[in-house]
């Protein structure tokens, strides 16, 4: 299992970021889990001292003064752990040239943005570059795959998990289109009832045109489902109550 590692010296930040880490670690299908959540390095630094084995750092640069900066942090759970991975969270983005300077090696940087649905984006691409297997000699398990029929002798093979939402084409009669995490459509010939079938109980009607993965719900608001990647699908009024039971806690959706 990775071993998941954040550390802030904002409270708020820190809470924030821990929510859309845990969403990133379920969107990414990796062995993952998130252990710590520290607001200090001394803290982290801790952790990492009793707890070995194979992990992730997500860090904050600056900690204010008197306190260990990124690099020194960095420096120092190299020494704990050299295969250590960590990449640096910070709204300061002029940072960079320091870090490579300073010769440290960072596994990666996301600079901080409001828009939760961008961060976790971030978050699953480093997730899935630092994910490893069960153990050496456990292959990763198999993800579920659909094959849809684009004409003859054509197929086009995708992973379940990272459809997010299908929606009927209005302009072409009988053709539905998948969209994917990363913006990608196929649109093929077929109805939405088949394709809910095909997909099982992970994907919601959400609308009578529209199913939606519930693992990439984010929150329900003016009558709009948002997703992890930042997109926004209708919900009828009908069935949001029922939606919002099965994704996600009251305080994320507007009563109709």
């Amino acid at each position: 299992m990775l071993h998941i590692t954040l550390c802030d010296d904002d409270r708020f930040t820190l809470q924030l970021a821990s929510e859309q880490l845990k969403k990133a670690i379920s969107l990414s299908r990796t062995n993952a889990q998130l252990c710590c959540v520290a607001s200090s390095g001394g803290d982290l630094l801790r952790y990492l001292s009793r707890s070995p084995g194979p992990s992730l750092t997500f860090l904050d640069f600056d900690f204010g003064k008197g306190e260990l900066n990124g690099i020194d942090l960095v420096r120092r759970i190299s020494r704990i752990d050299p295969d250590a991975k960590v990449v640096f969270v910070t709204s300061h983005t002029d940072r960079g040239m320091d870090i490579l300077k300073s010769g440290v090696r960072a596994f990666g940087f996301i600079e901080k943005a409001p828009d939760p649905h961008r961060m976790i984006a971030e978050y699953v691409k480093y997730l899935r570059m630092a994910a490893l297997p069960d153990s050496a000699d456990a292959p990763p398990q198999p993800v579920p795959k659909l094959a849809l029929p684009l004409g003859i002798d054509e197929v086009a093979e995708i992973a379940i998990p990272d459809i997010s939402w299908v929606d009927s084409v209005k302009s072409t009669p009988h053709t539905i289109c998948y969209h994917t995490f990363d913006g990608s459509r196929i649109a093929v010939r077929d109805t939405m009832d088949h394709a809910q079938e095909l997909l099982g109980e992970t994907f919601l009607r959400c609308h009578r045109s529209v199913l939606v993965n519930r693992e990439h719900v984010v929150s329900l608001k003016n009558g709009m489902i948002r997703l992890s990647n930042g997109e926004s699908v209708v919900c009828a009024v009908s069935r949001r109550r029922e939606i919002a039971a099965i994704c996600f806690s009251k305080e994320n959706i507007d009563e109709p």
